[in-house]
Order: structure tokens, then C-alpha cells, then sequence
């Protein structure tokens, strides 16, 4: 009996690719898998249909107690959602600060921790927002400053532009 090794190898070859994806997926590298490779078809690969999130979104959060936020206008950005399977990605800026938020789709909801570009350590926290529609999410958030050591709480509400 003879083994063609080149069947072997392209037989296996799509599987320990999608499980290197997988495993890239659930440590701390995902963040930049989502972010450069968003593009890659995937929502049926991984046997999940999570809802298409990604696209334009305009979003809204309340002050959580900050006072370099007082202002409602200060508290609006617009920002692009880029996603990859059940994990989402996305830059936004507020006040002339750049943040990123990565997030996972469980079920309803949307579970995301965000944080400061420049510094991971400097104003960060998590949020859960609720899936109403793929045009709408509402939920809060929790962030903790670095500089002034208070932990707000608000509200942070999306919707598709």
C-alpha cells in the first residue's frame, strides 16, 4: 500500500489552519488578526453565524462622572466596526484621543474591552452592549483613569450609520 503524502498534507492543511486561527483568536493576538484580516470570509467556517456588525456606526456614551467629558459633543465620534467571525474590532477618537475597542459576540451581546492607543494603562475599561438589531446596540460601560484613579460607570449607545 502506498501513501501519497501530498493527499495527507492537503487534507490536514484547512483544518491546522483553522485551529492556528482559532487558538490566534483567544489569546491577546487577536486584536491585530481582527484588525488586519477582518476582510477574510469566516462566518461560516466556525459553524457560528454571528450578526454583521461591521460597517460604519456612530456612537454616543454618557459621562460616567469624567470631567474632561462634561460636554454631550465631547461624547460622540463616529467610527468603523470591522469584524471577524464573532470578534469585533474598531478605532475611535474622542477629544483628539485615539481608542480601541475589541470586543466578542456572545449570544445578545456584545462583550468589549476598550482602551487608549497611545497608552493601554492610562484610561481603560469594559463594556456589555446589548445586540438589538445590526443597527443598534445599547449598553454601559466601566472605565478606569490611570491619571485621576476614579472608575466611572455610563451608558454607550451605537448606531449604523
Amino acid at each position: 500500500m502506498d501513501l501519497d503524502y501530498n493527499v495527507i498534507a492537503t487534507g490536514l492543511a484547512a483544518p491546522i489552519s483553522l485551529l492556528i486561527v482559532r487558538i490566534l483568536l483567544d489569546l491577546s493576538i487577536a486584536h491585530y488578526l481582527v484588525k488586519y484580516f477582518w476582510w477574510v470570509p469566516v462566518r461560516s467556517l466556525f459553524r457560528d453565524h454571528p450578526p454583521d456588525l461591521s460597517g460604519k456606526w456612530e456612537q454616543t456614551w454618557g459621562a460616567g462622572g469624567s470631567k474632561n467629558f462634561d460636554e454631550a459633543v465631547d461624547r460622540h465620534s463616529y467610527t468603523t466596526v470591522r469584524q471577524f467571525g464573532k470578534y469585533v474590532y474598531a478605532e475611535y477618537d474622542a477629544k483628539g484621543q485615539a481608542y480601541i475597542f475589541f470586543g466578542r459576540i456572545q449570544g445578545a451581546y456584545l462583550i468589549v474591552e476598550w482602551y487608549d492607543k497611545a497608552d493601554k494603562y492610562a484610561y481603560f475599561g469594559a463594556a456589555q452592549l446589548r445586540i438589538i438589531s445590526t443597527k443598534v446596540l445599547d449598553g454601559l460601560y466601566v472605565g478606569h483613569s490611570h491619571r485621576s484613579g476614579e472608575v466611572g460607570a455610563a451608558s454607550w449607545n451605537w448606531r449604523k450609520c
